[in-house]
């Protein structure tokens, strides 16, 4: 009697449902979501009724895999776990990785999950969650990971194992499973050993020498700690540069201030602002249009009249932009003004330093990310 008070009381015990109780209750339903509700009865649970998501496959618990012995218990514990929530004293001690809710996929898997121990249990000769006790859970696990896993994916199922001892407590009744001894000794004891867990989740290659990577990562951290605020300014001036010509319109005043850069070089023999371009130069007309408020088409009639296409092929100059350069080498500037024709090939460098950085931080080895190293070597020839 007291028992049955204690579990009335309880926020987080649910009602004990019945045959006709639908699979998921009208709370975690949206509206608008039409799918069939299954009822506890039935062998087959759609989970759609939880999914709104249209490219989402509906997934579905198939119960028809799990002994009849064990049936009723994990099937309770499972409706518990979709309609019900983790006390929140639980998921204050276990932090983000506890989660009070669970999507239709997670909850397919760990049902799945449920099942397998179910059915060694059965084999077992275990006919009740209650007699799955600390050595029944320690012989399973033992021999779960005869199937190779990652310890990755070793520690996604020790989680799974638990959430049916946690939710089995919620339950109007319990069946009495233990709790899982990882759960309350760590789970460090209870995972695969390194050296059998799968390709990819131990790194046994050797790191690159440190005499290979030391100038690499040199350059790089110089890169990034000295000449990123210079090269991401060039790079905010470079995009304002280029938007401000697609969108100018044609002005008089654009047109003054675009014969006002041009007309004294061309009367001089000077450079003219050029672009560089398989092998060729040609005259940088976005950078003059949006440096001088002209629009293109301004740009081309003053091409046009004066044959600027040819001259700045014949003379090619440079397209500096008014950025602050502030980084310096030696204690000099290292570049006299950033080019607006540059700006995309330094932002790549800079995103090549940074890359260099994280992958040596993180264990790269030689044989991993072929394209990065590629890349890499690439930059770093052309600094």
């Amino acid at each position: 009697m007291t028992s049955a008070l204690a579990h009335q009381d309880d926020p987080y015990t649910l009602p004990l449902p019945t045959g006709d109780t639908p699979v998921v209750l009208p709370q975690w339903i949206r509206p608008g979501n039409s799918h069939h509700n299954a009822r506890f009865r039935d062998a087959l649970w759609p989970l759609a009724p939880l999914i709104d998501n249209p490219g989402v496959d509906l997934t579905a618990i198939n119960w028809e895999k799990c002994p009849r012995d064990l049936h009723g218990q994990v099937k309770l514990a499972a409706w518990t776990m979709i309609n019900g929530r983790l006390r929140s004293t639980y998921l204050q001690t276990r932090g983000a990785r506890a989660r009070a809710r669970r999507s239709a996929g997670v909850l397919q898997v760990t049902c799945r999950e449920w099942m397998r121990l179910a059915r060694w249990l059965h084999t077992h000769g275990i006919t009740d969650l209650a007699q799955c006790d600390t050595d029944a859970w320690r012989r399973y696990i033992a021999q779960r990971w005869t199937d190779r896993c990652s310890r990755t994916e070793a520690e996604k199922i020790l989680g799974r194992l638990t959430d049916l001892w946690l939710f089995d407590q919620l339950s109007a009744r319990p069946a009495g499973i233990a709790r899982p001894p990882w759960d309350a000794e760590g789970a460090d004891d209870f995972l695969p050993p390194a050296d059998t867990a799968s390709a990819g989740t131990e790194n046994s290659t050797e790191p690159l020498d440190p005499q290979v990577i030391g100038p690499l990562l040199v350059w790089a951290i110089r890169m990034v700690e000295d000449f990123a605020d210079d090269i991401l300014a060039g790079w905010a001036e470079h995009c304002r540069l280029r938007s401000l010509a697609t969108t100018n319109r044609t002005t008089l005043s654009g047109r003054v201030e675009l014969e006002a850069l041009v007309l004294p070089l061309l009367r001089a023999g000077a450079q003219l602002p050029a672009m560089g371009r398989q092998g060729t130069h040609k005259l940088a007309r976005a950078y003059l249009a949006g440096t001088t408020g002209a629009s293109l088409a301004q740009v081309d009639q003053l091409n046009v009249r004066h044959g600027l296409t040819s001259l700045a092929a014949q003379r090619p100059g440079p397209c500096p932009m008014q950025v602050p350069v502030t980084g310096r080498i030696k204690g000099s500037p290292w570049r006299e003004s950033l080019d607006y024709h540059e700006a995309a090939e330094l932002m790549r460098h800079l995103g090549t330093a940074a890359l260099v950085i994280c992958l040596y931080l993180t264990g790269m080895r030689p044989q991993e990310n072929e394209a990065e190293l590629h890349l890499m070597q690439h930059s770093a020839g052309s600094r």
